[in-house]
């Protein structure tokens, strides 16, 4: 089992720093929207080695980021869409 990144982009966008974006090793994967303020994830791409989160929450103690496994995320996906 693996997991992905996910970005919350109500706490993230707080703080606009674009941090994450600059450590994941895999291009194109983790990414910032500069209209929303807010880094996101090509979940696509993602190969769930967790820098993000360690930028995130051990260097900059902002706990935007976390893993979840993709049937999570296709959770968290459906409860958001019926909103």
């Amino acid at each position: 089992m693996y997991y992905i990144a996910k970005v919350d982009a109500d706490m993230c966008a707080e703080y606009k720093c674009n941090t994450c974006t600059l450590y994941c090793p895999e291009a194109n994967t983790l990414m910032f929207d500069k209209e929303r303020n807010t880094s996101y994830v090509d979940v696509d791409r993602c190969k769930g080695c967790e820098l993000c989160v360690y930028v995130c929450t051990d260097m900059l103690s902002r706990n935007c980021v976390s893993m979840l496994t993709p049937h999570e995320l296709k959770e968290e996906q459906a409860l958001a869409a019926q909103k």
